[in-house]
């Protein structure tokens, strides 16, 4: 076996010490999901306690599409709607399918009961909890990487150097041109 040089342990040395920081930003990116994924959720059920699910009638049907518009465009059908007070509302209401006069839809309303959007759900939460997890550990594994090609990069440097100078050495005697 060939003496090993010193450049070869650093670089082993620097290659566990990485693979540990890489165990480390993991074990961080899954803890940092499922707290952002908590979060979310937590967030869910206020804002789910800030709005009220309620029944619109329409009052007309939605306008149909003709053939040169997109199918899936945004219509807007004229709701009605009785909030958790008592108070009738009309408003308009942005749809994509084709809702009749008479039928129902239902609409989340906030407390002043004006028209909002529905609370996250749990599929919400864990969207958030795994692009956040996710993020982290690439952006983890990315700063790693480049971490290594740079440490790998100096080694190279200090590998060249310790060549020419032993070349210059051994050269002479090899090449036949030695006193």
């Amino acid at each position: 076996m060939l003496p090993r040089r010193r450049t070869d342990r650093l670089e082993d040395g620097l290659a566990w010490a990485l693979t540990a920081v890489g165990l480390l930003v993991l074990f961080l990116s899954v803890l940092a999901g499922a707290q952002a994924g908590a979060e979310a959720a937590e967030r869910g059920r206020a804002a789910e306690n800030e709005r009220a699910r309620v029944e619109a009638v329409v009052l007309h049907d939605a306008p149909g599409h003709d053939q040169e518009s997109d199918a899936d465009a945004m219509r807007w059908a004229s709701i009605r709607y009785t909030d958790k007070s008592g108070g009738v509302h009309e408003a308009d209401l942005p749809v994509t399918d084709q809702p009749l006069a008479g039928s129902t839809v239902p609409v989340w309303v906030d407390r002043g009961g004006r028209l909002a959007s529905a609370p996250p759900g749990v599929l919400d939460s864990v969207v958030v909890g795994a692009m956040v997890g996710l993020g982290t550990a690439g952006t983890g594994a990315l700063l790693l990487v480049t971490t290594w090609i740079g440490l790998r990069h100096q080694l190279d440097v200090r590998n060249g150097a310790a060549w020419a100078r032993e070349w210059e050495k051994v050269e002479p005697g090899w090449s036949g041109r030695a006193p």
